[in-house]
């Protein structure tokens, strides 16, 4: 029961992220943050022309959603399938593996589920 979690707490361990920080600005900042035994996970609306999405807070005319964490089988599908709106396109990073942003067509995430 809630590995999802546990698993989020270690892979921010391993970034060096505070976790309950990550989670707390997500709230309160004009992100979303969904928690369930299976999923845990957050975004927020950003430009992709906007630089840095961590970066970026409450911006006006968004193209696209971040998923800043992301950790439960199927769990991009589920945030797109939560999205409290549709935009464009949905990134994220692969921060484990170094990688920066990519973007991707929200209606290919639908597709993939």
């Amino acid at each position: 029961m809630f590995q999802a979690y546990l698993e989020a707490v270690e892979t921010h361990k391993k970034l060096g992220i505070d976790m309950s920080q990550d989670i707390a600005a997500y709230s309160l900042h004009g992100g979303y943050v969904f928690i369930a035994p299976n999923h845990i996970m957050w975004g927020k609306p950003v430009r992709q022309d906007g630089g840095d999405p961590d970066n970026q807070w409450n911006v006006v005319d968004p193209d696209a959603w971040y998923v800043r964490f992301a950790c439960g089988k199927g769990s991009l599908g589920r945030f797109v399938a939560l999205m409290p709106y549709t935009l464009p396109y949905v990134g994220w990073k692969r921060q484990l593996k170094g990688r920066g942003i990519k973007y991707f067509k929200t209606t290919q995430i639908r597709k993939d589920e």
